[in-house]
């Protein structure tokens, strides 16, 4: 019996039916989204408008975007001529420079998406605290989450507040004391290292020297024994910030970053081998916990995180179990979020102390009062270096870890009497605020740690201008600690 065959015109014209039909599904769906992107965008402007905000113009697919990369590379086209801690014009130039033009707060755009700039810190104590619930963490761009993953930073609703109180027992005091003499030890070590190079005239760079200390540290405390390869996924990650910090500065094309580019195969193989070392390191921990029975987790961080997650919960915190790859998101956000920030404000603290060497002297002269000469500080004396904390507090001021923070808006809602569109992001412009003179006086721009001598609450004249670890149910959940040790 012979097949039936169709005839070679209907087979083609199958084909073009086929071909049209996938050409022109994801068409319709990117015009349709265009379109309702257009058209929430002009309703946002209209309610910021009618509220007296100025709204930049936008260009149909960008926003601002060119905007912002035009004055940010104007604006740091040219090193310093000088030492000056007023870094808002280079640190948040587009920022800066709109705000001389359409005042205190305003509104561009990001693509299609609206930025609020906050026009003050009550507004984001509302924020950040009594209305947390309904901003959200901007999600991003698909092809830069590798960096923590689905770590606490980057959570949200019930998983984030899963994820605090498993996380938070990590961080007791009690917990890190024990790991002072580590970190004391550490730090000696660097310590003579630069004295053997001043001996010799040697430079030191000291940005690079805290990048190594501060990740040889928290390689250290964070996974214990398996110090060494924890230090392969600090330079790891260091390489992901790298390639970061060129995508953000492009325009992200959706499904991308599924194209086999040179670039995306190099961010790809990053992510699945950190993934690899990072899951290697917890399984061989919780193989030797469950050996002793969930005695075995060790004192350090990933142990103290793996006891509060299998063995040590109590009453209705017995569900809060992370798989895996949460758990490994979790070491990657520690790893990365405190490596970062510690070497930044200790690179500043330096440069700030460099620069001010009457303020190198009291502070040397608390330390070996309260501390003595040849051990370093312990874990209590820490608690006492009032002068420390007080250089610390004006360094995290001139230069916070994070410039700003960004929260969305997933419905209408007000802030204070400002009602923002569904969709908005709002910008939190710390840096701005921490150098503003109406919050801090007319010497915002100067380093004068005697500010902070009776403490935050009386060193600026409005409370929450000063958001170094951010505020509310959010902060910065190694905040207690950096509190304590100031």
């Amino acid at each position: 019996m012979r097949a039936f065959a169709l005839p070679r015109q209907l087979y083609t014209e199958v084909a073009i039916a086929l071909l049209v039909v996938l050409l022109g599904v994801p068409l319709f769906y990117a015009l349709h989204s265009l379109f309702l992107q257009e058209l929430r965008a002009r309703r946002a402007r209209r309610i910021f408008e009618t509220q007296g905000i100025k709204c930049l113009p936008r260009a149909f697919l960008n926003g601002n975007i060119q905007d912002v990369a035009a004055i940010t590379a104007k604006a740091r086209a040219q090193p310093m001529s000088k030492i000056t801690h007023a870094v808002v014009p280079r640190i948040l130039p587009h920022v800066y420079e709109w705000r001389k033009t359409y005042g205190e707060h305003f509104t561009y755009w990001f693509g299609f998406e609206p930025r609020y700039v906050l026009k003050e810190p009550e507004q984001a104590k509302e924020l950040l605290s009594t209305k947390s619930g309904h901003f959200k963490k901007r999600g991003g761009r698909p092809d830069t989450k590798d960096l923590i993953g689905g770590g606490l930073a980057a959570l949200d609703g019930e998983k984030w507040a899963q994820h605090r109180r498993i996380l938070n027992p990590a961080f007791f005091l009690d917990k890190l004391k024990a790991m002072a003499p580590t970190m004391g030890g550490l730090t000696v070590e660097i310590m003579k290292t630069w004295g053997y190079r001043v001996e010799r005239k040697d430079a030191i760079d000291v940005a690079e020297e805290f990048r190594n200390l501060t990740a040889d540290i928290i390689s250290h405390t964070a996974f214990g024994s398996s110090f060494a390869e924890g230090k392969l996924v600090f330079e790891m990650q260091h390489k992901q910030q790298e390639l970061f910090s060129k995508l953000i500065a492009t325009v992200y094309i959706p499904g991308s970053r599924f194209i086999p580019t040179t670039q995306n195969r190099y961010r790809n193989s990053l992510r699945y081998r950190i993934h690899e070392v990072l899951g290697q390191i917890i399984q061989k921990r919780i193989e030797l916990g469950d050996r002793l029975h969930g005695d075995g987790y060790g004192n350090d961080l990933l142990g103290l995180m793996l006891a509060a997650n299998k063995g040590e919960l109590v009453g209705n915190q017995k569900n809060l179990i992370m798989g895996l790859n949460e758990l490994i998101d979790e070491c990657k956000t520690f790893f990365f979020a405190g490596h970062e920030t510690t070497a930044t404000l200790l690179t500043f603290m330096f440069l700030l102390l460099a620069t001010h060497p009457e303020w190198q002297e009291r502070l040397r002269e608390e330390v070996f009062e309260l501390c003595g000469r040849t051990e370093p500080p312990t874990a209590d004396s820490l608690n006492h270096l009032k002068l420390v904390g007080m250089v610390i507090n004006e360094s995290l001021r001139l230069y916070p870890p994070a410039s700003l923070i960004l929260r969305k808006a997933e419905n209408d809602m007000k802030l204070g009497e400002t009602l923002i569109p569904a969709g908005t992001t709002i910008l939190v412009p710390i840096i701005a605020w921490h150098h503003d003179e109406r919050y801090w006086g007319a010497d915002a721009d100067e380093f004068r740690p005697e500010r902070f001598e009776e403490g935050i609450a009386k060193a600026c004249k409005v409370p929450g201008a000063f958001l170094p670890f951010s505020f509310g149910p959010r902060n910065c959940i190694g905040q207690e600690v950096r509190q304590y040790s100031s």
